[in-house]
Order: structure tokens, then C-alpha cells, then sequence
């Protein structure tokens, strides 16, 4: 019988007849197959698009030394690879021929010295790949060359730049033979691969949904604790944050934790290692946290604003409703069909509306601001971005297209980085996060700029600054009548200020259907 593997214990058990990734108790248990369903997709897909042979050749991800020394950077692996085949392990290749009905896979792992068992733990042979991970063949690295070479299939490998980075494939095969090989290079292969992970699968909406409930409750927890007076640190939300998360099964974080409060929530990514989570906040400030977990490599994306001491002032009300009405805006307009382009507008122009009626914004309509392009100071972010393996995963833009578009957007071109500008699938998984801040840079700008300041209130303006910025950040996932809000975290006004205080969270997630 087929063995089943629990990867945190890498034990084989013989009581199921399927093996699985799986944190232990309480976590969510993730097939294999899906990992071998998405073979047979990306093959389709190819198909579809002409390319009818060759072998897909993919490069996982390798261990990488902390400068010369003989410990090495956190490892994860490469977004494509794991998509295709969902294995833990360093340094392994693997390879999907296109031309067959079934799954003609090969891995391709290395061969460690015997030394290996006593540093690493045991070394694990080619039948326990095969079984745990459901490929169909398995080979040692230093076997590449002559195992390919009697496939006499050309080896495809992706072509293509990312949207968000600029940057091509970082891993190129390198082993020995590979020059005797027919290697091309293929943008279909990497358009394919894009268009794959854009739209979900059934388990990797419930992958998603896991690891948005771990994120919501671990922001929670982390919201309750920060208006205690000894976790006043910045730091101490993102520790918080990290230790509910890993308790709950997700190891690792998506990216790096933004955890600012007060004036510096004005910095969109905060937390660097330029910028580091290390200030103190103060009762009365607001605080940002955007922090998601991850699991199996998927991450979620979550960004909760509220204040610290348990009570929003009334200037913070002011912009955390505003932001509040463009998110509700939004994802009651999410369906099937509708453009990105278009619910970034609706965002802009309902921020415009509420703030018209606070009074920051003044001496015009919200067409004449938007025409002005008023909100590039005061939301100078795109709506949100697609997410999945990469919190910002591609497929943002349909093949061939990409960000030089935005500036024939109609009525008005987009000038903000907008990382996904695409009509909405079903199963596309994205985050809706408006925001408002309060940017130094960008108001010097604004006094600046006659054309934009003449819209703005300036002794209402100098009230609402110290607020800092508000961002409000959820994952959707779109049904085929409108979508589903994947995170449950407190988000009106009273409901944040019961949460923090210890009341009780039960709130039933959010689904909108716009049919």
C-alpha cells in the first residue's frame, strides 16, 4: 500500500492509502495529488496554447550560505516548483512531459554522503519521494544528463519577467550534461504557469481559508495584547503575532511583518530592516498591523488598524470609516468579469466622497479630484494584488499585457503601482486593501502642487495628520455570483473597540453576491 507521510514528522504510516502534508493536530491536512492535479492543469494548459511536447523542466529552490559562513539563510521553496510538486527539500529539479494523458513526472533529488545521516537525520531513498510526493519516476541528480537524454524531448524552461520585481526566473538548470541538451527557453511555459495559479482549485481556496483563519486569530490575540503597557514595543505585536501563528501550525510568515503605529502607519512597508518594528506606542495612537501566516507556502495578507488604549479618537473615526466605506464598496462590486481597474476607481472615489463630507476635502466635486488625481497623496497604493504562494503572486495582468496599460485606463488613467489590473475569474484569490495616509513626503508634495491643494482643508488637514494612515486589508476569493471575505477579524468601529476591551468574536464571515 501507498504510504501516507505527515512531513513535520517525515515518518511513513501505513493506515491510509494517500500520502499528505500535514502540521499535526488541528492543521489542515493538503493532499499530495493536488500537487499532481496541478500537473495535469499546467500540461492542458500548454496544449491549449499549442505547445503539444517537450518536458517542462523546473529548478526548486537551494540553500543559500549567510555570506561565507557555514549557516544559511531560512529556506523556501521556489513558487513554481512547489506548485508542481509541493516538496520540502533543497536542491531537487523536477520535470512533467506535456505530451502524454498521464502524469509523466520525474524528480530529481541529490545524493548526499553518508555523513548526511549523522548531521541531518536520515537519508531518505528515491521510493520515499515517489510514494510522498506522487511522482512517477525518481532519479539522482548526477543522473540528469543521461536519464533526459534518452527522453529526446526538448526541455522546456519559463521565459517571462515578473510584474512586480522586473525580474526573469531566477533558477536556470545547472547539471552536469546540460549542454548537451536541447533547452528552450518558453514564455508560453511561464504565461502558462502564471495563468494556472491566478485561479484556485478547490483545495487551495480551503489552503487559503486555513491559513487566513490562523492569520485572523493571531491578530486577534495580537490586537488584545498590544494595549497591555508592557507591549508597547512595535516588535512585541510582531512576536505576538509569529508565536499564535506558529502555534496553530503556520511556521513562517509571508512576508515581512509591518507593524508601525502613530505617524509612522504612513509608511506602506514598514518593518524593514531600515525601518524595524522597534518604536513605542502610546496610549491614543493608532496602530497598523499588516502581517499574514503561511502554510505549504501559501500565504494570507491581513491588515488590521486600531487604536491603543481602546478607544479611536474622532479624527481616527474619520479616516477608518472612510477607508471602511471604500472596502465595502468594493467587494459588494467584486463578481466575475469586473475589472480591477474599475474597483480601484470605485475605492478612490468613495474616500473622495466621505472625506467631502468631513470637510478635509473642499472647493470641488469628486469628479474634478479624481480628475486631479487628489487621492495619488493621500492613497498612493493600488487597490490590492492576486495571492497565493507569493503575497504578491502573479498573474496580476493577462499575457502580454502589463503595467504601461494603467495610463489608458478609462476616465482616468491610473497612476498608482497597481499590481493587478485583470477582470475578476471565479477562484481568483486577491486582497481589497484602501488605505489613507498621512505621508511627510507626499503632503510636502501637496503643497507643491496648486492644483491639488486647492482642494484640501488645510486647518482640517493639520487635525487628521497625526492619525498617520489607516489601511484596511482583506482577502477575497470570487464566487461565481460576487466573493468570499477569507479573513473574520472585528472591522467596524464598535466592534474593534468590544474586541480589544476582551468581548467575545463570533461574527460570521462575510459573503456578498452581486447576481
Amino acid at each position: 500500500s501507498k504510504a501516507t507521510v505527515s512531513v513535520l514528522y517525515c515518518r511513513p504510516s501505513l493506515t491510509h492509502m494517500a500520502s499528505y502534508f500535514s502540521r499535526g493536530e488541528g492543521t489542515l491536512k493538503i493532499p499530495f495529488s493536488m500537487h499532481k492535479d496541478h500537473r495535469g492543469r499546467l500540461c492542458e494548459e500548454l496544449r491549449r496554447n499549442g505547445v503539444e511536447h517537450g518536458m517542462v523542466l523546473l529548478r526548486g529552490g537551494g540553500e543559500l550560505s549567510v555570506y561565507d559562513t557555514d549557516t544559511n539563510w531560512d529556506f523556501k521553496q521556489e513558487s513554481n516548483f512547489q506548485w508542481l510538486f509541493g516538496a520540502k527539500e533543497p536542491e531537487l529539479y523536477g520535470g512533467v512531459g506535456v505530451g502524454g494523458t498521464e502524469d509523466d513526472s520525474y524528480l530529481f533529488i541529490p545524493r548526499h554522503p553518508d555523513l548526511y545521516a549523522q548531521w541531518l537525520g536520515p537519508i531518505k531513498p528515491t521510493i520515499w519521494f515517489a510514494e510522498t510526493y506522487e511522482v512517477a519516476h525518481v532519479h539522482y541528480v548526477d543522473e540528469m544528463g543521461a536519464v533526459l537524454a534518452k527522453l529526446k524531448s526538448p526541455l522546456l524552461i519559463p521565459k517571462g519577467t515578473n510584474h512586480d520585481s522586473g525580474l526573469p526566473p531566477a533558477l536556470k538548470p545547472d547539471f552536469d550534461g546540460v549542454d548537451a541538451l536541447h533547452v528552450v527557453e518558453s514564455e508560453h511555459l511561464y504565461h502558462a504557469l502564471a495563468e494556472c495559479r491566478v485561479v484556485k482549485d478547490d483545495m487551495e481556496v480551503q489552503i487559503m481559508q486555513f491559513t487566513n483563519d490562523v492569520s485572523s486569530e493571531a491578530h486577534i490575540i495580537t490586537m488584545r495584547e498590544a494595549q497591555r503597557s508592557d507591549r508597547r514595543r512595535e516588535y512585541h505585536s510582531e512576536a505576538e503575532f509569529k508565536y499564535q501563528s506558529f502555534l496553530r501550525g503556520c511556521s513562517r510568515v509571508g512576508y515581512s511583518c509591518i507593524c508601525p503605529g502613530a505617524e509612522r502607519n504612513s509608511t506602506l512597508h514598514y518593518g524593514h530592516s531600515g525601518e524595524p518594528n522597534e518604536h513605542e506606542v502610546k496610549d491614543g495612537d493608532l496602530k497598523l498591523h499588516d502581517m499574514g501566516a503561511e502554510y505549504h507556502c501559501y500565504t494570507a495578507d491581513v491588515t488590521c488598524s486600531f487604536p491603543v488604549g481602546g478607544k479611536f479618537s474622532e479624527e481616527q473615526k474619520v479616516v477608518y470609516n472612510a477607508v471602511w466605506e471604500a472596502v465595502l464598496a468594493v467587494e459588494r462590486a467584486i463578481k466575475p468579469g469586473v475589472n480591477n481597474t474599475e474597483l480601484h476607481i470605485l475605492a478612490q472615489k468613495t474616500i473622495i466622497k466621505e472625506m467631502l463630507a468631513d470637510g478635509l476635502f473642499q472647493n470641488g466635486t469628486v469628479e474634478e479630484m479624481m480628475e486631479a488625481n487628489l487621492l495619488s497623496i493621500f492613497m498612493p497604493t493600488g487597490l490590492g494584488h492576486q495571492l497565493g504562494l507569493d503575497v504578491h503572486d502573479v498573474g496580476g495582468y493577462l499575457p502580454g499585457e502589463g503595467k504601461h496599460i494603467l495610463k489608458d485606463v478609462k476616465p482616468y488613467p491610473i497612476t498608482q503601482n497597481l499590481r493587478f489590473a485583470r477582470p475578476c475569474v471565479e477562484n481568483m484569490v486577491f486582497t481589497v486593501e484602501p488605505g489613507f495616509y498621512f505621508n511627510s513626503w507626499l503632503l510636502e508634495k501637496l503643497q507643491n502642487t496648486p492644483e491639488m491643494l486647492k482642494y484640501v482643508n488645510k486647518a482640517r488637514l493639520e487635525q487628521l495628520v497625526p492619525v498617520g494612515g489607516v489601511r484596511i486589508e482583506d482577502n477575497i476569493v470570487v464566487t461565481p455570483t460576487g466573493c468570499k471575505v477569507l479573513n473574520n477579524v472585528p472591522r467596524t468601529v464598535q466592534d474593534i473597540e468590544r474586541v480589544i476591551d476582551g468581548g467575545e468574536w463570533k461574527a460570521e464571515q462575510r459573503v456578498y453576491s452581486n447576481a
